[in-house]
């Protein structure tokens, strides 16, 4: 996912063996934690993957292609080089799954909790290209009821040398027999050890061939040993020739930790601040990090660890840094969503916990309303949720997480308690890949008036059928960072045509810029053709005309202070203040409009008095008046 996305770029030094190093930005995308479910239609999980990971070469978190159908075009999964959870192939009917670039999976995330690698229930797929992978850092194998996939074999692949001498699972390989009429591997593969029938299918050995004491090498010979930092293999051997690290890699440079925050003087014999400091994020060194993350002294987070709070520093410039703080003494009390706080591990909003959103601006965490929201749970004697009892949310303005809706009251026509939501961050994502989902309600328009920013994940809006105003949105200008390679962040599938909403009279209101908005008349805009009153679009404003008068600012209405005087034929006002009418409605003292000269009041610390002329301006009494 693009960083709103599900993927950002990182600037670090990529090392090849069939090229020199060089400085490239590297697409890194969060992956997914969908396991065996399917989220929505195979033809969304497929567009879903195309959009999460076309261009990317890091997977920061699972692979799990899972429940695709038909001859479908994968090519965009070949230029995947590492995986930091595990890889699930499942309920595929595709021929080939090309994961011809993949090197290492790092097992941070098993399936099951045993495995790095699973392949199984997939009755179309015949070819698995994993011609590249040389290296599981940690977890089993399971490949099993593929009926025709003849590669990776049980007896065509030496698992001792892809499953890492230190990895715990590595006796945990459990791999079908080769189906029948299965082609042998290429004759110019040693040992017969192949993933495939090509001579570029052949297993590259970097271990059981290397001299005592190797990791991983190059070649058999005593000085063909890899760095002790390496992992998957390499091209010479020290730490900047490895194929990928075993731990950090820091500007193409192999470590075991990345550069701390904080290092010893020895000339000084004190600590001192370390100019070259970098945080940890997944397996990498970075100088800053990405946005939507959160900084802490030694790496990157999407959530703060307990007894810290999250803090937003904004320099003149205008940027800001999100970052966690160690609380002094006990942390604020903020609102939290599901899966922060008390709300662990719960993935509902239901009558039980809606309380805790109540007068909510901010919630950490994430917010989902599934079908026992609206019905109940008998198991743990939870009643259903009330429509009313929705009110809670009109104060909100920010989600850290995502925002998903799979049910909603019948009756309700949008998700107006939503109104005041403008920011959904994304840093927790539903399932992995939504930050905004909205499936199957009978909803006519979302009402989400203020929302201007996602910054991670996909937006799906899917089945809903009485939907109309969605596809009127610009979402690229709310998505950020802004889309790549001209791939859209959005899938609207399936919810009720533009042509048919235009043939009900369900158009955005004549005030509405671009004709975009989201909903019905002139209050749910996304931005105004003339001029904004409030969170209202409106022809003009009340500068010349009307009881209230105001003055423009931007194209926004404001109001003019009470104290000016409504003019006839001109304006009123330049600005909000009492010292900016043309005219006061009652006194003026000195610059400032009033209601009432100053009589016996308290003004900067001594007692004032004043009186007004006939031209109704404030002048001081005189030295000689007796003050009463």
């Amino acid at each position: 996912m693009e960083a709103v996305r599900s993927c950002l770029l990182i600037a670090v030094l990529l090392v090849g063996a069939a090229s020199d190093p060089a400085t490239e930005d590297l697409p890194v995308c969060l992956g997914t934690d969908m396991k065996l479910a399917l989220l929505s239609s195979p033809e969304n999980q497929y567009e879903m993957l195309r959009l999460m990971y076309t261009g990317s070469q890091v997977v920061h978190g699972n692979l799990e292609i899972t429940h695709l159908q038909g001859a479908l075009d994968l090519s965009f999964l070949q230029g995947i080089v590492e995986v930091q959870g595990y890889v699930l192939i499942a309920n595929v009917s595709v021929p080939l799954v090309p994961l011809d670039s993949l090197r290492i999976i790092r097992g941070s995330q098993l399936y099951n909790s045993s495995y790095a690698l699973a392949v199984k229930d997939n009755g179309g797929l015949s070819e698995l290209r994993l011609r590249s992978l040389t290296e599981i850092l940690l977890g089993g194998v399971y490949i099993y009821d593929n009926p025709r996939l003849c590669f990776p074999d049980a007896r065509k692949i030496l698992w001792n040398d892809t499953l890492d001498e230190q990895n715990t699972y590595k006796n945990l390989v459990e791999v079908q027999k080769r189906p029948a009429l299965c082609r042998s591997c290429h004759p110019a593969c040693k040992n017969q050890a192949c993933w495939g029938s090509t001579a570029q299918d052949c297993q590259s050995l970097t271990h059981i061939q290397c001299a005592s004491g190797c990791l991983r090498c190059k070649g058999p010979k005593s000085n063909d040993c890899c760095h002790k930092q390496c992992a998957v293999g390499c091209i010479g051997p020290k730490d900047t020739d490895c194929l990928a690290c075993r731990h950090f890699n820091d500007s193409g440079t192999c470590r075991e930790n990345c550069p701390p925050p904080i290092i010893y003087d020895p000339i000084t014999y004190q600590s001192k601040p370390n100019k070259n400091r970098k945080y940890s994020l997944g397996a990498t060194c970075v100088r800053e990090c990405p946005d939507n993350y959160l900084a802490m002294p030694m790496a990157c987070t999407k959530v703060c660890p307990k007894a810290n709070q999250e803090v937003v520093v904004t320099f003149p410039n205008g940027t800001e840094i999100q970052k966690c703080e160690t609380c002094d003494g006990d942390c604020p009390k903020v609102c939290y969503g599901l899966g922060m706080g008390d709300l662990q591990g719960v993935h509902a909003v239901t009558s039980s916990n809606i309380a805790l959103f109540s007068g909510c601006k901010k919630i950490f965490g994430s917010l989902a309303f599934l079908p026992e929201t609206f019905k109940g749970n008998p198991r743990t004697n939870t009643s259903a949720l009330e429509p009313a009892q929705l009110d809670v949310f009109k104060s909100l303005q920010e989600i850290t997480g995502y925002l998903y809706i799979e049910a909603w009251p019948e009756n309700s026509t949008d998700l107006s308690v939503f109104q005041n939501l403008t920011v959904i961050r994304g840093r927790m994502l539903y399932r992995g890949v939504l930050s905004l989902g909205v499936q199957n309600l009978q909803v006519e328009s979302l009402g989400l008036r203020s929302l201007r920013r996602i910054t991670g994940g996909l937006v799906l809006l899917n089945g809903n059928r009485r939907l109309c105003h969605a596809s009127s949105i610009r979402w690229e200008r709310i998505m950020h960072p802004p889309k790549r390679s001209g791939l859209q962040q959005v899938i609207l599938t399936e919810n009720r045509s533009p042509e048919e909403c235009a043939a009900d009279g369900q158009l955005c209101h004549p005030l509405c810029a671009n004709e975009s908005c989201w909903g019905p008349g002139p209050g749910q805009c996304v931005s105004c053709l003339m001029f904004q009153r409030g969170t209202e679009c409106v022809e003009e404003c009340n500068i010349l005309q009307g009881s209230q008068r105001e003055y423009s600012d931007s194209s926004v209405c404001l109001l003019c202070h009470p104290e000016c005087r409504p003019m006839n034929g001109s304006t009123s006002c330049h600005g909000q203040g009492a010292h900016q009418c043309r005219q006061c409605l009652h006194f003026q003292d000195g610059d400032t409009c009033v209601s009432h000269c100053p009589s016996g009041e308290k003004v900067e610390q001594q007692t004032v008095w004043k009186y007004a002329n006939e031209t109704r301006h404030c002048l001081p009494c005189s030295t000689n008046c007796t003050l009463q």
